[in-house]
């Protein structure tokens, strides 16, 4: 079966194809449904990865896949388990002093506040006083919007709890023998959307390890040679681990917290952090060119202006998606030889 007519454009299956890829596409951005898609993908795709690995000569395809299917549920399970314990610590206070360091964000932002209301600037920052009342007026004040942002959290978890059922169900359903143009269209499209996904998945996983890395290095050695301890340096750096998974937004918050928490050591310590983190930040785009342009074939600047249009068109959502789908278009107009 070939992709184009005798006259060398696309056959009619052919651009069906495309348009059903882009309104499922479009659906998924307006519908707000980026978790499900991918977490789907990334469930799709580790267990494809494991079940590849424990094939071989005396395991069938059938018990690889479904040992597949195990370990990830076990490795997830553990993570699960693992994530809730450390929260019990946290909570508990057997792991770091967390009071303290919400005592001391608390008088930062108090601090912050009365400098900010001086040169007349009104923020709806929590007032002078305890930690405890000041947190406990602000939630109060904000209960609204808190209450909102804690909606849409608790359904985008659902959204890939969701989406990872389904992808463990694709990985499961056998494909059909003889299927016709329009779904041997479909599938190539899915199929070049899943290897853009891989791309940039394991790209951003560099990229945020090597930020992570740096951070590492300025909060365990540079500012302890410069006489600055921040609490909790492996919280800190586990966040920027985390949110350095989110293309340009994830560094831009974790840069936030490590110098909101260096500013309630001393001004001097939030600066010195604050050029730190721009540097790595910087360097970032570097990073992209060389590790993300070098898997999917495209410079800095494209996939920059690809999260802008798509930050501009549908928010955060579009932030993480947008590299995933412009290495996706290129991969379809590579194949084609139309660039």
């Amino acid at each position: 079966m070939t992709d184009a007519s005798p006259s060398g454009s696309p056959a009619p299956y052919e651009r069906a194809a495309f348009v059903l890829a882009a309104l499922a596409l479009l659906a998924v951005l307006v519908l707000h449904l980026v978790p499900a898609l991918l977490a789907g993908f990334l469930s799709w795709a580790l267990l494809q990865s494991m079940a590849r690995r424990l094939r071989g000569e005396r395991v069938s395809r059938g018990v690889a896949r479904a040992l597949a299917a195990g370990l990830l549920g076990l490795v997830a399970a553990g993570l699960a388990t693992l994530v809730i314990a450390l929260l019990w610590a946290f909570v508990r206070g057997r792991i770091g002093d967390v009071p303290a360091v919400l005592e001391k964000m608390g008088e930062t932002l108090a601090r912050l506040k009365d400098t900010l209301e001086g040169a007349g600037v009104t923020l709806p920052l929590p007032a002078k006083g305890g930690s405890t009342e000041a947190v406990a007026g602000w939630l109060h004040e904000n209960a609204g919007a808190l209450r909102h942002a804690g909606t849409v959290g608790a359904r985008g978890l659902l959204h890939a709890l969701l989406g990872s059922v389904a992808g463990v169900l694709v990985f499961f359903h056998a494909p059909l023998e003889s299927p016709g143009p329009l779904a041997s269209a479909l599938t190539e499209r899915v199929r070049r959307f899943a290897a853009s996904f891989r791309s940039v998945a394991k790209a951003q996983i560099e990229i945020s390890a090597v930020n992570t890395a740096l951070t590492s290095l300025f909060v365990f050695a540079i500012l302890p040679a410069s006489g600055i301890r921040l609490p909790l340096p492996g919280t800190l750096v586990a966040i920027t681990f985390l949110c350095g998974l989110i293309p340009v937004a994830g560094n831009l918050v974790s840069n936030t917290v490590i110098v909101l928490v260096s500013l309630g050591i001393s001004p001097w310590a939030a600066v010195g952090s604050l050029a730190f983190l721009v540097l790595i930040h910087k360097l970032e785009y570097v990073l992209n060119a060389k590790i993300v342009g070098g898997r999917i074939g495209a410079a800095a600047w494209e996939t920059l202006l690809a999260i802008l249009v798509f930050e501009a068109a549908f928010g955060i959502p579009g932030v993480v998606l947008a590299p995933v789908v412009y290495a996706w278009v290129k991969a379809e107009l590579v194949s084609r030889r139309l660039v």
